[in-house]
């Protein structure tokens, strides 16, 4: 399946946009965040509860802070690995550009889900961080 490739520039520097990409799962649900739960399960591994869309345990895979991190959907509780998630931040004068990237997809049809998905979770990550 092929990646989907997104890019959105933020008027604001890379260390507050890492502030909140540094958050695993911050791009679940609806952009609403105050009704979920966190919890950290294992040192790489956290668990995103969403009221509405479930529950979500996610591995950081690499961290390079304000620059770029990556991230691995885990399945049903297992350690079978889905789709990998990777976010780039470039600064310049303020300004910072914020590319993800999703691989690795099993179905098409997940895949075109996840288009619509990360259109509005890069305008929610513009506007919490322009705030």
């Amino acid at each position: 399946m092929d990646d989907i490739q997104r890019e959105i520039t933020i008027n604001a520097p890379a260390d507050r946009v890492w502030g909140l990409v540094s958050q695993a799962g911050w791009w679940i649900g609806d952009g609403d965040r105050s009704r979920q739960t966190r919890r950290r399960e294992a040192d790489d591994i956290d668990v995103v509860v969403d009221p509405t869309y479930g529950t979500f345990r996610i591995r950081t895979e690499k961290a390079e802070p304000h620059s770029y991190v990556s991230y691995r959907w885990l399945d049903d509780g297992n350690e079978r690995a889905t789709t990998l998630v990777e976010f780039w931040l470039s600064e310049a004068d303020g300004v910072t550009t914020l590319k993800v990237v999703e691989s690795g997809f099993v179905s098409a049809e997940h895949r075109e889900g996840n288009i619509k998905g990360w259109r509005m979770q890069l305008d929610v990550a513009k506007a919490e961080c322009e705030r």
